[in-house]
């Protein structure tokens, strides 16, 4: 078994989405992959281990589904790529250069599937849309259509080439059929899977394998229809088959795994678990090695080669990484497990009795572990944390015991595995407190589904959840659809931008749901890059709190509280969190894909560690620091996503005890980053801005920005004619911190200089939540200096009336909610 099982050889970073499939470029044992990214991606060794990506792939306009290669040909000298998907497209691509060539078009749904018929220039494809077709790559036309299925159609493949008496077509499709094709005529069906057929793949000119919904392999003769064998071990959707040789392939699941087995036998020869909620796909290369294509946007290879394996360090990480993930019970991941029968620790002294066996370790208080016997080390390897129970039902899995369900990294009552007309398998999460038509509109809206479907899926939510909803006669719920607060075509917009719009369409309106600025724009036929669902810097007021040292009150706030109170002093520093950090990488590798001439360019690695960096990992914190400074280097316009991802990073203390723990470094990490503000680049000016706003979040920010306030303040001052909304609220959130920190340490000094400051807004004009939190700094001001309120009332003309004065003038530009505060701040004064 040591000379036969398989090892992490490397991980590749660049997809945004996830991996849908992967396919080998046999020439060089490359890889092209397709992402719901809407882009494919080629890949070329660029080490013994690891790889490098070479070229993104971006002519489709909705999520890529399906890859394929064809090899070098008389008509096509470079080979090609070929690329399907949600757009209802087939493009070609040269697979040399990586550049475009042309469509194919004549599916009416999605294009689910493709593969080439060897030695000659026919390729084929399955669609939702029923049909399987042939085209002539030469002719760039269809010149077949294969109707019989009942359903979409999920796989197809060749059993060979056309000088091999082999021109036999195999389609698989929703409707648990795989048809048997002669030119466009159907001459075999073969029965047996209860569930979709996922995808197909030739053993030989005799035999080929299936694989289900129905969580199961089966290997078929071709010309008797007969099932030779059936191949149980997975305990979910099984997505993707892979030969590797005549005797053995590979296949990946729902129930995230990769999973070796023997043409021979019909048990699992190694199971590899990964940390991704789906594996979709799987190919393998021409040295044995197995790619597979992940729900986290990462491609995995695994390798039996000892020379090609990844360091003790990486597989380390790795198994740490998977030790950390977590399982819910009788959702597919460890099948079917009563909790009150689980052993305790005591288990894992045992050694396992075959490769890939699972166990649950009750650890107590509560505390379920996961395990998997690895037996190339003869030993237990933790697999996850078991979170909840829940159980199976036909259609979905649901929360059976009152735990909250992990989706996205948010927890649900519910999580259902959905399957729609065409068994398209799709997670649906869902709160007992959501409405159901609500909950149905948003799915299918993600997932760019038929309207259609609104009735049957929120009668699903209702009909599996057992009516748990909570009453929609309450005071403050209002029905998104017939309610008061209704979309009413040609109503006159809310303005203020500080509340929930009442009067907006809840699905394309203002008020629709954007992931981390409370907002959604959906548009599934738009560039991610350039197009308005492209990573944009965040639009919100971008504001959570920190709690107060442990001699102060503190307050907890949820993601969901984001505005300020009008309070007086405000106590709790602002901090500026939100982040798509997804959407930031990826523009970070958009824009050094394309970097040219002296630019500097990262390799993979050294992207990924930078994701490390945004995620937290800070080991080997100097390199990876020196990595993200590099990119300080590039074009001006292009180094918005590394100020944003410095601005992430400061929170982290580690961080931040880097750039601060001496002055020298601290003095010069301020200054190059004060050499970006540029009236020209506001965009980089916000996120500096922001940066400085997050210093506060830190015992040694804070005492930087405290110590250096009477340069620090000017510098950012002298930008305030030329900001733009959200950098001035950026520069607000550091003033408000400011007279915060004053307050907290009732240093009358500072909030002298502060308040002084406040004349540099008086001919400025100011948005509304600027405004707003600006009134709250001059409030904190207040309480925290006695002196500053008797300035006010003695004083006819003074710092704080000049400010009242001038948002008095453009009282008509303020909301109800900013007023408020103007007209508490004016009483204050009074009371103090």
């Amino acid at each position: 078994m040591a000379n036969t099982s398989y090892r992490l050889r490397c991980q590749l970073y660049g997809h945004e989405a996830d991996v849908r499939s992967v396919s080998t470029i046999t020439e060089y044992d490359g890889i092209v992959s397709g992402s719901r990214d809407k882009t494919a991606r080629i890949w070329r060794p660029s080490d013994k281990t690891s790889y490098e990506q070479r070229v993104v792939l971006k002519n489709h306009t909705n999520f890529v589904i399906a890859t394929c290669y064809v090899p070098p040909s008389n008509e096509f000298n470079d080979g090609l790529i070929i690329t399907g998907g949600n757009d209802k497209k087939i493009c070609v691509y040269s697979a040399k250069q990586g550049t475009y060539l042309f469509t194919l078009e004549g599916h009416e749904q999605t294009v689910s599937s493709l593969s080439y018929v060897p030695q000659s220039d026919l390729l084929l494809s399955g669609s939702w849309d029923h049909t399987g077709r042939v085209w002539s790559l030469s002719r760039k036309q269809c010149i077949q259509i294969l109707r019989g299925h009942s359903k979409a159609v999920w796989t197809i493949i060749s059993m060979g080439d056309v000088t091999n008496n082999s021109n036999i077509i195999l389609t698989g499709a929703a409707d648990n059929i795989i048809i048997g094709w002669k030119n466009d005529t159907q001459f075999q069906t073969y029965e047996g899977h209860t569930s979709c057929v996922r995808s197909l793949a030739a053993l030989n000119s005799k035999e080929f394998l299936s694989c289900s919904n129905d969580y199961t392999i089966k290997r078929w003769n071709l010309n008797s229809t007969q099932c030779l064998q059936t191949y149980e071990g997975h305990t979910n959707f099984v997505y993707s088959i892979s030969i590797i040789s005549s005797e053995k392939f590979a296949s990946v699941s729902e129930d995230r795994s990769l999973r070796l087995w023997s043409i021979n036998t019909s048990e699992t020869k190694q199971t590899i678990r990964l940390p991704s909620g789906t594996v979709w796909s799987v190919c393998s290369l021409t040295n044995h090695d197995v790619v597979v294509g992940c729900s986290d946007g990462r491609i995995v290879i695994f390798t039996q080669d000892p020379s090609r394996t990844t360091t003790n360090e990486e597989i380390s990480a790795y198994e740490q990484e998977l030790a950390s993930t977590t399982i819910q019970t009788k959702t597919g991941d460890l099948g079917e497990v009563k909790i009150d029968d689980l052993p305790n620790e005591d288990a894992l002294k045992k050694p396992g009795i075959r490769e890939g066996q699972t166990t649950m370790i009750n650890k107590g208080n509560g505390h379920v572990e996961a395990y998997q016997w690895n037996m190339l080390d003869q030993r237990w390897m933790k697999i996850g944390d078991v979170v909840g129970s829940a159980d199976s039902t036909a259609q979905g899995q649901a929360s059976a015991t009152g735990e909250k369900v992990m989706f996205e990294g948010q927890y649900y009552d519910y999580v259902f595995n959905v399957e729609l007309d065409d068994n398209v398998p799709l997670k649906l999460p869902y709160n007992i407190s959501d409405d159901p038509w609500y909950a149905a509109q948003a799915f299918i809206h993600r997932n760019e589904l038929n309207q259609m479907f609104l009735d049957q899926i929120a009668q699903f939510i209702i009909t599996n959840t057992k009516g748990m909803v909570i009453d929609q006669r309450a005071s403050d719920f209002l029905d998104p659809f017939t309610g008061n607060g209704r979309y009413v075509p040609g109503s006159i917009s809310n303005m203020d931008t500080t509340r929930e719009q009442t009067n907006d369409d809840p699905f394309i309106g203002s008020g629709r749901y954007v992931p981390n600025t409370n907002r959604r724009e959906i548009n599934s036929n738009e560039d991610p890059f350039t197009g308005t669902g492209r990573y944009i810097p965040n639009d919100s007021n971008d504001q959570s709190t920190r709690p107060l040292s442990a001699s102060q009150s503190s307050v907890i706030k949820t993601d969901k509280d984001i505005e300020l109170t009008i309070t007086f002093p405000q106590t709790h520093y602002i901090t500026m969190t939100n982040a798509d950090i997804m959407k930031i990488l990826g523009k970070l590798k958009d824009f050094n894909d394309n970097i040219t001439g002296d630019g500097i360019r990262l390799l993979d690695n050294q992207i990924q560690q930078i994701n490390e960096l945004v995620n937290g990992n800070t080991n080997n914190l100097e390199t990876k620091i020196n990595i993200l400074f590099q990119l300080l280097k590039w074009p001006v316009d292009k180094i918005f996503p590394i100020l944003d991802i410095i601005r992430l990073i400061i929170l982290n203390s580690n961080v931040c005890k880097y750039f601060f723990e001496n002055d020298i470094k601290s003095n010069e990490f301020i200054s190059q980053l004060f050499t970006y503000i540029q009236p020209e680049q506001s965009i980089n000016t916000m996120f500096i801005f922001r940066t400085l706003t997050n210093l506060f979040s830190n015992d040694l920010g804070e005492k930087y920005m405290i110590k250096n306030y009477n340069t620090i303040l000017p510098k950012i001052l002298i930008c305030l004619p030329l900001t733009k909304r959200n950098t001035q609220i950026a520069l607000i959130n550091i003033i408000l911190n400011y007279c915060i920190y004053s307050y907290r340490s009732n240093d009358q000094r500072l909030s002298n200089y502060l308040y002084e400051c406040y004349q540099e807004f008086v001919d400025i004009y100011l948005e509304s939540d600027g405004a707003k939190r600006l009134i709250l700094g001059l409030g904190t001001l207040f309480c925290t200096n006695a002196d500053l309120v008797l300035n006010v009332q003695t004083t006819p003309d003074n710092s704080a009336k000049r400010f009242f004065t001038a948002l008095e003038k453009s009282a008509s530009q303020l909301n109800a909610d900013t007023l408020e505060c103007l007209e508490r701040c004016r009483a204050l004064i009074k009371n103090l």
